[in-house]
């Protein structure tokens, strides 16, 4: 039997036409063989699997062949070529700088450099992962690569540049090596599949070059992979089930239901995708991605950003004809939230749930809200103006006035003697007037149960007692859900004072600080609501005050404060004559 070699060595580029993705890189290194132009070390950095070690190779094969053609392709049949081809040359010298980081491996290192080349011209020394190199390592290293032998090259290889000394970059010249893009992979798996005798399908072979994610070493790995599993004829469900991939077609259809607002078709499509085992965080980031490749091909503009295969972008354009630009993006911002809460999550597949519900309900929310000439939204923000003008109980808020709100007319129903002893009250519509809190210290800001319905307009829900043991209990419990959650300084805010009942369904929260009304102001919304909830009324008022905090402390001086203790005790002055004290 044949001994296999892997695809990812046994298709290594030998020259640098044949090297993939990287032409800025392998036209720049050329040109400086061509005009003799080399610099004494070179810094090849980038992502793993895109080509550094390689080319690091190639150019050490190139300057070293004693017959080298116009076309830079090395002959192959030198004495240095030979050598190169069975693995024993004398001129080039690699070293896993991760396995021998030590001082004295570079020490031995700098001993072989002061050996001249006994075969070629050239003697190249080859650095991989030189960012492994330990400090003592690199300051040993220094002086050599500064000022190396005429004979000697240095090419260090690095995947993470940024631990590399900058002493050493500044001696070198820096290469950097880009993601190979989708596109170059699958034509380069293409070739190697036709030289293989392989059949692929095309979105199979997208499939791999996606899940390589730039690096062509993996997509290699995982081609072998894949032809040993199906043999000669490599599909796209083949791929999709070996690689444990969510194909396109149920984010097709999941969105297909979402337009619908069928939320039942969409949760059961759900609850399909984790029985196959399949992960619900990366349903969430795939569904995602699925919604940006559509926003991405409503523009012919930007159409070639989409990276997937003729067939599976038409499926794309022919979708978002159907998807208005509003319901995607606000789409991508439900998902956005929902993967960043999924790990802090209890109930990550209940929070994955709700977030289809309201996916679901975009839709039927974009075609009442919108329309091709905006004249039912404009209509509906007259509507509002007219009711926030009929309603005495419900003001523009600050944030749209210039002048301070005007105090309370004396239509208003009458507050209690609290309310009216603090300072002057805005009322905001909605559970979304915390948004708006305190700019002034000792200023109020109230929140109401939202705007009135056109059909009645004084029709608010019938305020009630407030249990104060109950509130307490409820907002300490939502303080603790925002520590697991991480947000220390938040919990802080919210427990460094208690609520305090001030009438029915109006309790009242007192903050000191910036740092306290910008916190309150993200959470205020979310907080208002849970109250609501969990306290069963519907009217509940929250008021956030500011309160002003002065520091009456006189300041003295150490002469002010000495006057202070001889007015008590005059025998100070005496000791302060004595002793010849300054105190100033």
């Amino acid at each position: 039997m044949d001994k296999f070699v892997v695809s990812a060595r046994k298709y290594r580029p030998a020259t640098f036409d044949t090297v993939v993705g990287q032409e800025a890189v392998t036209g720049t290194l050329k040109n400086a063989i061509r005009n003799a132009h080399l610099a004494q070390a070179f810094l090849f950095c980038g992502p793993r699997g895109v080509g550094k070690t390689t080319c690091a190779r190639i150019l050490a094969r190139t300057i070293n062949c004693e017959d080298l053609g116009d076309d830079l392709v090395p002959c192959g049949k030198c004495d240095p070529c030979r050598t190169f081809e069975e693995g024993h040359s004398l001129n080039i010298y690699e070293l896993d700088a991760a396995s021998n980081n030590s001082v004295d491996n570079i020490r031995d290192l700098i001993l072989q450099v002061q050996i001249a080349p006994q075969v070629g011209s050239r003697k190249v020394y080859i650095i991989d992962e030189v960012h492994m190199l330990s400090q003592s390592a690199f300051n040993a290293f220094l002086k050599t690569l500064e000022e190396p032998p005429s004979y000697a090259i240095f090419i260090l290889a690095t995947t993470e540049k940024h631990k590399i000394l900058p002493t050493i970059l500044s001696r070198c010249q820096v290469f950097d090596f880009r993601r190979i893009t989708i596109s170059d992979m699958v034509e380069h798996l293409r070739s190697i599949a036709d030289r293989e005798g392989v059949e692929v399908d095309p979105q199979a072979l997208h499939v791999i070059a996606q899940k390589a994610d730039g690096g062509l070493r993996d997509a290699l790995s995982i081609f072998d992979q894949m032809v040993s599993f199906s043999g000669h004829r490599l599909t796209y469900q083949d791929v999709v089930k070996n690689l444990n991939v969510l194909d396109h077609d149920h984010y097709f259809r999941l969105t297909e239901q979402v337009l619908r607002g069928d939320v039942p078709a969409c949760l059961v499509e759900f609850d399909a995708i984790l029985q196959n085992g399949f992960d619900g965080h990366l349903f969430v980031s795939g569904l995602a991605r699925h919604f940006r490749d559509m926003l991405v091909c409503k523009d012919p503009r930007s159409a070639d950003l989409l990276e997937v295969s003729e067939e599976v972008a038409k499926r794309y354009v022919e979708q978002a004809s159907t998807c208005t630009h509003d319901l995607l993006v606000r789409g991508l911002e439900l998902l956005g939230q929902c993967d960043v809460r999924y790990k802090a999550s209890k109930e990550p597949r209940m929070l994955v749930e709700l977030t289809l519900i309201q996916l679901c309900g975009l839709n039927g929310e974009d075609r009442s809200g919108s329309s091709s000439n905006g004249a039912t939204r404009g209509s509906h923000h007259a509507e509002t103006a007219v009711e926030e003008k009929k309603s005495p109980d419900v003001i523009v808020p600050a944030a749209l006035v210039a002048e301070p709100a005007p105090e309370v007319p004396r239509t208003e129903p009458q507050r209690t003697g609290e309310e009216r002893s603090s300072a002057p009250i805005r009322r905001l519509a909605g559970a979304a007037s915390l948004k708006e809190l305190a700019r002034r210290p000792g200023e109020v800001i109230a929140a109401n149960d939202g705007p009135l319905p056109a059909s009645a307009p004084h029709v608010r829900p019938e305020p009630r007692p407030v249990n104060e043991s109950l509130l307490r209990k409820v907002w300490q419990d939502f303080a603790l859900a925002r520590k697991r959650e991480g947000q220390n300084s938040l919990h802080a805010t919210l427990v460094a004072h208690e609520p305090v009942v001030v009438g029915l369904s109006s309790i009242r929260f007192r903050i000191v600080n910036e740092v306290q009304e910008k916190y309150l102001r993200e959470v205020g919304i979310e907080l208002l609501e849970h109250l609501r909830n969990a306290l069963d009324d519907r009217a509940l008022d929250l008021k956030v005050e500011k309160e002003e905090v002065t520091d009456l402390r006189p300041r003295y001086t150490p002469m002010d404060r000495f006057k202070i203790m001889a007015e008590q005790n005059p025998a100070l002055l005496k000791l302060k004559e004595d002793l010849d004290l300054d105190l100033g």
